[in-house]
């Protein structure tokens, strides 16, 4: 339809040169032209053919000279939508695994492309699939130095220190990249990610600050790994004797993480005096009634080291109103009892909770064994039962733990640490999520 279109007016223009010639020719006159001695007469029609003649030409000269011009740009043109194709065709081939075919690929594209951060960056990810770190760092380096690529380059030279385990070096990328972006969450997150692995809180949260700030996190998430750093304080505090400190980071914690399992523990190591001490056993009794775990069990049974036998049996029927029937308040009575050296009473909790105490119950079985009936080997036999669980469990690789830490000291996974629930394992999550994202 569109050729036709073409034709139909094409012939419409030449039948209207026709008619308009045929109409000049018969207008009447002469024309008479001096011109430097030159005195040149013709007939009107003859003389208006020429100029038209002589307009066409010039038109048709200058079209030529415009396209031997544009020649050298419609190649350039050419070779660079082949580069794209190139370039098209490599990344392609990066995702189908073929590491080989993309170099080769991206050597024809970084040829005919007049810009090479593509065919660098193609580059890059070739080299990182042949695993040829060299090459790859090469052409992030490269990418890193122009300005227009620099942040790319950047995250690439990150991602290759964090292979190679350079945690200094990985910060000074890190820090490069949130100067460039200061607003891109990447950089936040990869920034307080190491920052956090470094233990340095005051950093970690003058960058957090700063993401806030240039919205590059929201303020939920931000408020929540703020929280989590005051976990860290707290213990940090703890370790050095400072229970004031750790007992306000810990309530700072708690209210903003009401359901988080450690706010309560720590809250009980802090207490020092009395209404400190009711405030922690509050808190872990609804931790408790949320998720019953050995870990809250012991903070408890710390808070009531120093409570007569009687008064001990009252508060702890009410700690465990909410779960009496349940094995882990079986077990929390036999430690009690332990604590309360009632080894009969211990026996019977036991009994009652049955086998599915898991690791929780065989460390009890082995106290028993050991105070109760002074048998050593029957203690190492529950020992070792109970060391397929720690009292704290990984939920990314599923490391036990004899006590919380903000980073799994396994695989240095941020906040994964939860308390074993009756010895069994905790359900893995893979993989770990971000930490501005929790």
């Amino acid at each position: 339809m569109l050729r036709l279109l073409r034709g139909a007016s094409v012939l419409i223009a030449l039948m209207a040169l026709a008619g308009f010639a045929a109409w000049l020719a018969d207008q009447p006159g002469r024309v008479k032209l001096a011109w430097f001695g030159y005195a040149i007469e013709a007939p009107a029609p003859l003389l208006a053919l020429g100029v038209l003649l002589l307009v066409l030409a010039a038109f048709i000269v200058t079209w030529v000279l415009a396209w031997a011009a544009a020649l050298p740009q419609r190649r350039r043109l050419k070779r660079q939508q082949k580069g794209y194709v190139n370039f098209a065709a490599g990344m392609v081939a990066v995702a189908a695994g073929e590491a080989d075919r993309a170099l080769a690929l991206a050597d024809k594209a970084q040829r005919q492309l007049d810009d090479p951060a593509l065919a660098r960056l193609l580059v890059a990810h070739a080299a990182q699939l042949k695993g040829d770190a060299a090459l790859a760092s090469a052409a992030y380096q490269e990418l890193s130095r122009d300005p227009g690529t620099a942040f790319l380059g950047t995250r690439g030279l990150l991602a290759d220190a964090r292979r190679k385990n350079d945690r200094a070096e990985a910060l000074a990328q890190a820090q490069r990249a949130s100067r460039l972006r200061p607003s891109s969450p990447f950089a936040a997150e990869a920034e307080l990610q190491l920052l956090v692995e470094a233990g340095d809180w005051d950093a970690a949260r003058a960058r957090l600050d700063l993401a806030r700030k240039k919205k590059a996190v929201t303020r939920e998430a931000a408020s929540a790994l703020s929280a989590r750093l005051d976990l860290a304080e707290a213990q940090a505090a703890l370790a050095r004797g400072d229970h004031r400190m750790a007992k306000q980071w810990a309530e700072r914690a708690a209210k903003v993480l009401p359901e988080h399992p450690v706010p309560p523990v720590l809250l009980a190591r802090a207490a020092d005096h009395h209404a400190a001490r009711e405030a922690a056993s509050f808190h872990l009794r609804r931790a408790f009634a949320r998720a019953p775990s050995e870990a809250l069990a012991e903070a408890w049974l710390m808070l009531q080291q120093d409570v007569p036998a009687e008064k001990l049996r009252s508060r702890l029927d009410d700690f465990v109103a909410e779960r009496r029937p349940e094995v882990a308040s079986q077990l929390l009575f036999a430690a009690a009892a332990l604590q309360m050296h009632d080894y009969a009473a211990a026996r019977v909790a036991l009994a009652k909770a049955g086998p599915s105490g898991g690791a929780w119950a065989a460390r009890l079985l082995a106290r028993l064994a050991e105070e109760g009936d002074g048998d050593v080997a029957a203690a190492d036999h529950w020992r070792a039962q109970a060391a397929s669980h720690a009292l704290w469990q990984c939920g990314h690789c599923g490391t036990g733990a004899a006590d919380w830490t903000l980073l799994c000291a396994s695989c240095g996974s941020f906040d994964t640490l939860d308390p074993t629930r009756l010895g069994e394992a905790v359900p893995l999550a893979v993989p770990p999520r971000p930490l501005l994202l929790r």
